[in-house]
């Protein structure tokens, strides 16, 4: 992920953590937020001060410490992290999950910064902080659509400039992801803690995605490398690898939360990572010396589902009701200008 005072965003892309439409990481290892180390915030009212208006961006492109108005971060952000095919309602809501990223890890509005570059508030690595691309990218991204897709992400930016999103006034870690199975995920299932806005909710509409279903095809022996190089005690064999792999438990979206493979149980997220799967809803089939499996969704599932946020747009919902949703409790603020 995720971003004192009050002045930012998931997946089919990415991590924007995040995430995003790409990557994510486990809870065994990882902080609650797969784009950055997060702290609590200071018990500073968002209401009762001015927005700053600028930060300090690693940009991993041009390896240079930029300092850059956040609205123009933002840009850059939705640009790089949604397709700007989407519907417009689900640009807003990526542009506001991308601001409140951003003012929660603002150094001049007592956050944290990266972790990575400590004279950075942020960075533009998708799987640490937020994916961000600059105007020549943009081009290259969009060819000769580059004029209307960037005047469409310009004015979901700027038709909710300052907006984020605050729950009991204070800007939250955010998170978001590609394509979910169905159903979002409580944090705690997938990062260190779980966060009161982060519950299990209904995503319909996803399932014409292109990352929805996927299957990854593992020989038995690569299969066994693999898991051997982390468990080498495991036991696991190719006389015995169809009858050693056994999902244990499932999260309340539908995600694994145990399994046994031979003599070691671990946690789903530890396995998704370890065979790089989309998503930790998982199964296994066994099929002419392979592992098949079938994974639903793309992402760690936490926070705002892009495809889910988009199918929502394309039925009648506004940004605020999109982001309501997925982030359980919070309030969309406004903050004040300097």
């Amino acid at each position: 992920m995720a971003i004192a005072v009050v002045v930012i965003f998931i997946v089919i892309g990415i991590p924007a953590i995040f995430v995003s439409f790409f990557g994510e990481a486990n809870k065994s290892s990882e902080p609650i937020n797969d784009r950055q180390n997060s702290s609590v915030w200071l018990e500073v009212s968002a209401r009762a001060q001015p927005v700053k208006t600028q930060l300090f961006m690693y940009d991993h492109n041009s390896n240079n410490l930029i300092e850059i108005d956040i609205e123009d971060y933002v840009i850059g952000v939705v640009a790089a992290e949604m397709p700007a095919s989407f519907h417009i309602e689900a640009l807003k809501a990526q542009a506001v999950a991308a601001r409140t990223f951003a003012v929660y890890n603002m150094r001049s509005l007592a956050g944290d910064g990266c972790e990575n570059y400590p004279e950075a508030d942020v960075c533009s690595l998708f799987a640490h902080c937020q994916a961000w691309i600059d105007t020549a990218r943009m081009k290259e991204k969009w060819g000769n659509d580059f004029e209307m897709y960037f005047e469409k992400v310009s004015d979901a930016v700027e038709s909710t400039r300052g907006q984020i999103m605050v729950y009991r006034d204070q800007p939250i870690e955010v998170l978001f992801h590609s394509t979910s199975n169905g159903f979002t995920e409580d944090a705690g299932e997938v990062f260190l803690r779980s966060l009161p806005y982060y519950q299990v909710v209904e995503s319909r509409g996803e399932e014409n995605s292109s990352r929805f279903r996927d299957t990854v095809v593992v020989g038995f022996e690569e299969f066994i490398e693999i898991f051997n190089r982390s468990y080498p005690r495991s036991g696991l064999t190719a006389k015995n690898i169809a009858s050693s792999l056994r999902i244990l438990s499932r999260t309340g979206g539908g995600r694994v939360d145990r399994l046994r493979v031979a003599r070691i149980e671990l946690d789903g997220t530890d396995f998704r990572r370890l065979f790089g799967l989309n998503s930790a809803d998982f199964n296994f089939r066994f099929e002419d010396g392979n592992v098949l499996i079938n994974t639903v969704g793309f992402g760690h599932g936490v926070g705002m589902s892009q495809v889910g946020a988009n199918y929502m747009a394309l039925n009648g919902y506004d940004h605020i009701e999109i982001l309501k949703h997925y982030y359980v409790g919070v309030e969309i603020e406004k903050n004040r200008s300097e």
